[in-house]
């Protein structure tokens, strides 16, 4: 049996980084660029007011004050798309709106609350402003040339915004992975069927689209696959032309657990089978040349931790991300908790910041069976294999849903 660090790592060196698609812009959104995108020019492009007021040559204000106003000549506008031509000179000053170029001869704005309009086209000012004020110098934000998203980072709503600014309509980005769901079990009936006595509806391949479109991935259901050898081989050979192909059930040791037995039969090389976790400890995880295979256990809580654990980082890493592996937090713990196996556990639990401190409890019941224990859970706790009592107040690492 392998323990939970082991196994990811072999997961992930057996990742496969996948092919580059020129997308649109939109549909690049939370994708991952396939390359360093570059500056197409200076952002902001010009020098531009960050306040409505007036556009001044500072040197004309220098020793301007409430006991000594200076009184200056409007000679134009400048608004957001509508430049003014010509230029500030000694005596001179420019009404400016937020966004607008500024002037010629202009290197400092003064905001229109901080002086007095005494008569149509003359303003008076009570104070000297300094070089620059309340200006958005050109390139400030981005200068031409510079790295504006690194191959690596996926692209957010934010990232859209500086692209569309650079005038970036189209990306060259990761494709998805094409990602089969398989679930077998002769228990398992479709959702619009009714369940005959000992079956159930089968409900973790929709979980599992859901955990696989939000990472990235593309999902196609393919049934239900019988426990029957020939049934299971037919319905994975099918799933073996996608990128992954993540199976449920039928990877423990019951007497109708053929999963393993039947991918090896079919050239499915086995990285390894059982993982030191609770829950989710059947795990079995594959390669059949570039496709990851994936047998993740039945019960639904342990098919939801596991995809969490070691499917959505393969996914992340093939669709190009840096950064595979979730972000954990300190928390300390509402409850006291005990644990004899020497597993790690992975506990459902609500995470919430009490006086400036995050705390965490368990959501109830942590069977495996108990779906909707992930429903009412904001974050997995984690355990190390090592920790056998934990009492009220101790800390705990906690992983966000």
């Amino acid at each position: 049996m392998i323990n939970t660090s082991s196994a990811l790592k072999i997961v992930l060196e057996n990742a496969p980084l996948l092919g580059v698609k020129n997308v649109s812009l939109l549909d690049s959104l939370g994708r991952v660029p396939s390359h360093d995108i570059i500056a197409s020019q200076d952002l902001p492009p010009f020098n531009n007011s960050s306040m409505d007021g007036f556009a001044v040559a500072s040197s004309n204000l220098r020793r301007a004050s409430a006991k000594h106003p200076r009184t200056l000549k409007v000679i134009g506008e400048s608004s957001a798309g509508r430049a003014f031509a010509g230029k500030v000179t000694s005596g001179q000053v420019v009404r400016v709106m937020t966004g607008a170029l500024m002037p010629r001869g202009a290197d400092a704005v003064v905001p229109i609350e901080k002086v007095v309009e005494c008569e149509t086209e003359r303003v008076r000012f009570l104070e000297s402003p300094k070089p620059g004020q309340h200006i958005r110098s050109r390139g400030e934000d981005i200068r031409r040339g510079q790295i504006v998203l690194k191959s690596g980072m996926p692209v957010t709503s934010a990232a859209l915004a500086v692209l569309a600014a650079c005038g970036y309509s189209r990306l060259r980005v990761r494709r998805k992975p094409r990602v089969s769901i398989l679930p077998t079990g002769n228990e398992l009936v479709g959702i619009t069927e009714k369940p005959k006595r000992g079956q159930i509806r089968c409900s973790s391949s929709y979980a599992l689209a859901g955990y696989v479109e939000g990472a990235g991935g593309i999902p196609k259901l393919l049934g239900i696959a019988p426990d029957t050898k020939s049934r299971l081989r037919k319905g994975i050979k099918a799933g073996l032309g996608s990128d992954v192909l993540l199976l449920t059930g039928g990877v423990s040791v019951g007497k109708y657990d053929f999963v393993g037995e039947v991918l090896a039969d079919l050239g499915v090389e086995i990285k390894f089978w059982k993982v030191n976790i609770k829950p989710g400890k059947p795990l079995l995880f594959g390669k059949w040349r570039k496709v990851l295979v994936f047998g993740l256990p039945g019960n639904p809580v342990s098919t939801s931790v596991t995809f969490l654990q070691f499917v959505r980082p393969a996914l992340l890493k093939m669709c190009g991300w840096q950064d595979v592996q979730p972000m954990t937090f300190s928390a300390l713990l509402d409850h006291d908790f005990s644990k004899s196996d020497g597993k790690r556990h992975y506990l459902r639990g609500v995470a919430v910041q009490r006086k400036g401190e995050l705390r965490v409890s368990a959501t109830g019941s942590q069977s495996s069976g108990a779906m909707s224990s992930m429903v009412k859970a904001n974050c997995l706790m984690i355990i190390p294999e090592d920790a056998a009592t934990l009492h009220k107040g101790d800390r705990v690492e906690i992983e966000f849903l």
